[in-house]
């Protein structure tokens, strides 16, 4: 997966830098971006979450399954 079809499930995504991005996070009530998005070289998408949500809660939330963060 591609970082795109993560970033355009959720909500106030904005550019950090080249293959990075903050946004709200699904995982819990976020109404200012406390998630940081950044897609590394070799496809691997990495997440982060301020609040302390889990990789696996923020794309559950998204609907998508955590080995979607990894290239096939």
């Amino acid at each position: 997966m591609s970082a795109a079809v993560l970033l355009d499930r959720l909500d106030k995504v904005r550019r950090t830098g080249p293959d990075s991005w903050k946004a709200c996070c699904p995982g819990h009530s976020d109404t200012s971006p406390s998630l940081s998005i950044r897609e590394l070289d070799d496809g691997r998408v990495l997440l982060y979450c301020f609040a302390g949500c889990s990789a696996q809660e923020i794309v559950a939330a998204v609907g998508l399954e955590l080995s979607s963060l990894f290239p096939p």
